[in-house]
C-alpha cells in the first residue's frame, strides 16, 4: 500500500530524504492515512448493517443505505504537508457526518422490530408508514357523459365512444319487391282451384252413393222453424191459441181460474241486513265530575245559541221571571197600584213553571216497557263478560213467604234456573251474570230467616175476643210441624256449588216437583243432573257423617 501510494520523488525506506528538512512530516502523513482507513471501515460497517436491516416490503428510503461519497484519494506526502495542514473537505464532511450516521444506525435498530407494512395501502396508518416511492399521479376527471335526449348538445365535440343524439330520419320511398302482388294473386287462384276440386269430389261421391255423410251434415245444419207458441208461454195461453190471439190470451190469464197468475202475492222471507246486526259503539265512560263538566258546557252552548237567535229576531224574548222575592224590584209601579192582583199573578206563573218542569221530566222518563228493554240490553252486555251459576240446598221450603222471595228475586235479577221440591229437601239452581248471582247469594244465605214460621191464613192484627185466632194459629203450626216431621228450628240453606258456565241452560226461572231421582234429573237436563247427586251426598254443616 505504501509502495503504490508513495510518490516518485519519495526515496525508499531506509534512505534519507535530502529535500525534507522538517522532522514532523512523516507523522502527519501517517495520521491522515489512518483516519482515512477508519472512515472507510466505518462506512463499510454502516452499509452492512443497513443491508441486514433493510425491509424489502417497504418502498420508502428509511431502510435503504445512503449513497456514499467517493472514497477520498490519499493525500500525497509533499513538502508542504505538515502537522498544521487541515483535513480535506471530504474528510471533514465524513468526520462531521459521523454523528448523523450513528443516529441512523440507532434508528435502524429501533425500526427493525416494526411490523412489515403490506404491499398496498389500506388505511391511513399504513399509508403513513409506507411512503410512496414515486409521486402519485392524480386521477384524471371523468369526461362528462352527454345526454342523448338533451335539447341542445354540450359544447365541444363528443368522444367517439359516447352516445350521440338520435335524430329522426326522414322516411324514404320504398318500392315493392318484384313479384309481391303476383304471389298474392297466385295464392288466391290456388284457393279457388282447391274449392272447385272439393266440389267435384263431393259430386262424384253423390253419384257413387256415398252421400249419406253429406246429407247428415246438411240435416244437422238445417234449422227448424219457430213454433207457434213457445214452451215458456204455453202455460199462460189457452189451448189451441197462438201469438195472433194475444188479446184473448190476456183476457184468459186475468179471468180464468186455471191461469197460473192470481191476485195472491208471495212475499220473500225478510233477511236481516248486515248493518242491522252491527251494534252501536259504546261511548266514552266519564266520571261524575267529567259528566257534570260536559253537561255544563253543553247547556252554556245551547244558551248562547238561543240568545243569538233572540238577537236576530228568530225567537221571541223570554218573559221576565218574577218571584215573590223580587216582586217589588221587577214590578215597581204595578205592585204598588194593586199588590194583591200582582201577587196572585206571580204565584200562577211560579206554579206554571213548576208544572212545566214536572211535565218535561215525565216526558223524558222511560215507560215500563222501555225500562225493561233497557235492563234487558244491559243484562245482555254483562252476559258477554261471562255467566255464572249457583246451586243451593234447602232443608225445608214450605213457607209461602220464602217461596215468593226465592221466585221473585230470581225474576227481578234476570236469573234463569229451576227450583225442585222433593220430600227430603229442596234444590234451587240459578244462572246469570256475576252481579245478580252475588245479590241472590246474599238473599239466600243472609237475608231470609229460614227458621221463621208461616203466618196462619186467618191471623189478623187484632186478637179475637174469644181466642179463636190463637187456637187456629196453634193448630196450623202443629199441622206444619207434622208435615215437616219437626219444626223449622233446624231449617237451613247452604251453597253447595258455584262457578262459571259457558251458556244458559234454562230460559226462565220456574218451580217443579220431583218425587223421584229420575224425574229430578230429567228436569235438571244432562248438563246439571250431577248436581242432584251432589245434593243427596251433601252433609249439613255441623252434623256428623
Amino acid at each position: 500500500m505504501s509502495a503504490a501510494r508513495r510518490p516518485a520523488d519519495v526515496p525508499p525506506a531506509g534512505q534519507p530524504d535530502p529535500k525534507r528538512s522538517k522532522p514532523d512530516a512523516p507523522a502527519a502523513f501517517d495520521i491522515a492515512q489512518t483516519m482515512a482507513d477508519r472512515v472507510a471501515a466505518a462506512k463499510k460497517r454502516i452499509e452492512a448493517l443497513n443491508a441486514k436491516m433493510a425491509n424489502p416490503y417497504l418502498s420508502g428510503t428509511g431502510a435503504m443505505p445512503k449513497s456514499e461519497s467517493p472514497a477520498p484519494a490519499p493525500v500525497p506526502a509533499g513538502s508542504s504537508l505538515s502537522s498544521s495542514v487541515a483535513l480535506h473537505p471530504l474528510l471533514m464532511g465524513d468526520s462531521g457526518g459521523q454523528q448523523s450516521q450513528e443516529k441512523n444506525e440507532k434508528k435502524a435498530l429501533r425500526d427493525r422490530y416494526k411490523t412489515m407494512a403490506p404491499k398496498f395501502t389500506s388505511v391511513r396508518a399504513n399509508a403513513s408508514v409506507a411512503a410512496a416511492s414515486s409521486s402519485p399521479s392524480m386521477p384524471s376527471a371523468p369526461a362528462p357523459i352527454m345526454n342523448p335526449y338533451a335539447s341542445t348538445p354540450p359544447t365541444g365535440s363528443p368522444a367517439p365512444d359516447e352516445p350521440s343524439v338520435r335524430e329522426r330520419k326522414s322516411r324514404k320511398m320504398q318500392f315493392a319487391r318484384p313479384g309481391k302482388y303476383v304471389a298474392q294473386g297466385d295464392a288466391l287462384r290456388n284457393e279457388i282451384k282447391m274449392e272447385a276440386l272439393r266440389q267435384r269430389i263431393a259430386e262424384a261421391s253423390k253419384k257413387a252413393g256415398l252421400d249419406s255423410e253429406f246429407d247428415t251434415l246438411e240435416r244437422s245444419l238445417k234449422r227448424q222453424p219457430p213454433p207457434e207458441v213457445e214452451w215458456w208461454d204455453r202455460a199462460l195461453m189457452p189451448d189451441g191459441s197462438s201469438y195472433d190471439d194475444i188479446d184473448k190470451a190476456v183476457e184468459w190469464v186475468t179471468t180464468s181460474e186455471d191461469s197460473l197468475i192470481t191476485h195472491l202475492i208471495q212475499h220473500p222471507i225478510p233477511i236481516p241486513a248486515p248493518m242491522d246486526k252491527k251494534q252501536d259503539e259504546r261511548g266514552l265512560m266519564l266520571t261524575k265530575k267529567e259528566q257534570k263538566k260536559m253537561r255544563r258546557q253543553r247547556r252554556q252552548a245551547e244558551l248562547e245559541d238561543k240568545r243569538d237567535r233572540q238577537k236576530m229576531g228568530l225567537l221571541p224574548p223570554d218573559p221576565p221571571k218574577v218571584r215573590l222575592a223580587n216582586l217589588m224590584k221587577v214590578l215597581t209601579s204595578d205592585a204598588v197600584q194593586d199588590p194583591t192582583k200582582v201577587e196572585a199573578r206571580v204565584r200562577r206563573e211560579v206554579q206554571a213553571r213548576a208544572d212545566k218542569h214536572e211535565q218535561d221530566n215525565s216526558e223524558r222518563k222511560l215507560t215500563a216497557e222501555q225500562r225493561k228493554e233497557k235492563e234487558y240490553q244491559q243484562m245482555l252486555a254483562k252476559e258477554r263478560k261471562g255467566l255464572y251459576g249457583a246451586v243451593f240446598k234447602i232443608k225445608y221450603l214450605s213457607n209461602g213467604k220464602h217461596k215468593y222471595k226465592v221466585r221473585e228475586t230470581a225474576n227481578s235479577d234476570l236469573l234463569s234456573g229451576i227450583c225442585l221440591f222433593n220430600p227430603n229437601f229442596a234444590l234451587v239452581l240459578v244462572e246469570g251474570v256475576d252481579k245478580s248471582i252475588k245479590h241472590y247469594k246474599r238473599l239466600m244465605l243472609n237475608r231470609i230467616d229460614w227458621t221463621e214460621q208461616a203466618r196462619p191464613l186467618g191471623e189478623d192484627g187484632d186478637a179475637d175476643a174469644d181466642g179463636d185466632g190463637d187456637r187456629n194459629g196453634a193448630a196450623k203450626r202443629d199441622d206444619d210441624e207434622d208435615a215437616n216431621g219437626e219444626g223449622l228450628a233446624d231449617n237451613r240453606c247452604e251453597l253447595i256449588w258455584e262457578g262459571e258456565v259457558p251458556e244458559r241452560t234454562f230460559k226462565m226461572f220456574r218451580a217443579r216437583h220431583a218425587d223421584t231421582d229420575s224425574k229430578a234429573k230429567e228436569w235438571l237436563t244432562p248438563k246439571w243432573e250431577g248436581m242432584w247427586d251432589l245434593a243427596k251426598r251433601w252433609v249439613w254443616q255441623g252434623e256428623d257423617l
